[in-house]
């Protein structure tokens, strides 16, 4: 994968997989919402759950990875001040297009070294098999 794939292109990849846990995100938010408007509180993700595990998808750059990312939503917010970070698992870093600025027994953070889409969405769509 390393040599027939753009840099590009594995920078759009891996800011696919992190819209995606981004929608677990949002999840909880919406969740919340639900529940103080049903008056169902038992529902509801307090604060101090933040440091339940969650599976979030690899964001890496490979765009058939379908493994998943135990680790608390808290954390997981933290990383994503930078959008140049992105949680992978171990083995799964690109090194022509990252550095490896944290490393934890579970996952790994990466930052880009080229410029992440802001959007990925926007992107164009392509039947190329990168993989």
């Amino acid at each position: 994968m390393e040599e027939a794939t753009s840099k590009r292109r594995l920078a759009e990849n891996e800011a696919v997989f992190r819209q995606l846990n981004e929608q677990v995100d949002i999840g909880v938010i919406e969740t919340n919402r639900l529940a103080d408007e049903d008056n169902q509180p038992e529902f509801k993700i307090e604060p101090q759950d933040e440091n339940k595990p969650i599976y979030f998808f690899c964001e890496c750059a490979d765009e058939n990875c379908t493994e998943r990312v135990l680790m608390n939503l808290k954390d997981y917010r933290e990383i994503h001040e930078n959008r140049n970070n992105f949680v992978i698992l171990p083995g799964h870093q690109v090194k022509r297009v990252e550095k490896i600025i944290l490393k934890t027994p579970d996952y790994y953070v990466v930052q880009k070294n080229i410029d992440v889409p802001e959007n990925p969405q926007t992107l164009n769509s392509t039947d190329v098999d990168n993989s």
